[in-house]
């Protein structure tokens, strides 16, 4: 009897120890591009990075309107962008930790690092009765609210932590599909390798840096783009005949910055 009651417990040690630390492929769709994108996680950090390929680089439309001729253009700013650290959540610390480069002309070759600092566990969970299975993990359904979006989550307490992907967490078991209720950002676990073993992260390259908050990240992309915009204007002015007199108007960037950042309203948000 004693034998078997040891096995058993030994048994549970193992499947916790395991369904503790492990690693999770998802297919990310933003704003209709396909990426790859990985989880690495234990019992209370992750960090969350997307594959950086030369198919699905993020690209800007810009339209100017030039004496009523309107002109689209389509400039990719993300080719030659490098590789980030990604997206660190530490749920000890209660904070989130964002690797960013971001381009400062429009030739795309020097970038800016921003390394963007949020608070974690400040989204308001509604557990849903819904239930369904996903790579062969019972999961059940949730919602709530996180920066000016709805997202509707499936979550497992068969790996019971916190943690999911990009900024979602805060429910009793880990999230493997997460989309916003108008699915331009989209989060669907394709693969799932638990480990045995508890593992650090390295975690040191986030460390002893110059933080922004998210308030300040977003200021910075749109006069980013705002600044794109007018050099990209000026480039068409230089083109007329001379002799032409041309005014620019361009669209209100805010509005068209918003439809392809992930957040959009910071209310949440409380200054430290």
């Amino acid at each position: 009897m004693k034998i078997y009651l040891f096995f058993l417990l030994f048994t549970f040690s193992i499947v916790f120890s395991q369904s503790q630390n492990g690693v999770v492929t998802y297919t990310f769709f933003a704003n209709g591009a396909k990426k790859e994108a990985k989880l690495i996680f234990n019992s209370s950090e992750s960090v969350f990075t997307i594959k950086n390929d030369l198919i699905n680089k993020k690209k800007v439309e810009v339209i100017a309107d030039e004496e009523k001729s309107q002109i689209n253009t389509t400039i990719n700013l993300w080719k030659d962008i490098p590789d980030n650290l990604g997206l660190l959540t530490d749920l000890k610390n209660n904070c989130i930790i964002d690797h960013k480069f971001l381009p400062i002309d429009l030739a795309a070759i020097k970038f800016d690092t921003l390394f963007v600092k949020d608070t974690a566990r400040i989204i308001s969970w509604e557990l849903l009765n819904e239930t369904k299975n996903i790579n062969s993990f019972n999961c059940q359904k949730a919602r709530g609210n996180f920066r000016g979006r709805t997202y509707i989550v499936w979550f497992t307490n068969e790996i019971p932590v916190s943690l999911g992907p990009w900024k979602l967490n805060g429910l009793p078991g880990l999230i493997l599909e997460a989309a916003d209720s108008l699915n331009q950002f989209q989060y669907f676990a394709e693969k799932i390798e638990l480990q045995m073993e508890i593992k650090a992260l390295d975690v040191k390259g986030f460390s002893n840096h110059n933080y922004i908050s998210p308030i300040e990240e977003k200021k910075i992309f749109v006069t980013f783009i705002e600044l794109m915009f007018e050099e990209i204007s000026t480039k068409i002015k230089s083109t007329m005949p001379r002799g032409v007199v041309s005014t620019s108007r361009k669209t209100s960037s805010k509005i068209e910055v918003e439809k392809i950042l992930i957040e959009i309203n910071f209310d949440d948000f409380k200054q430290k």
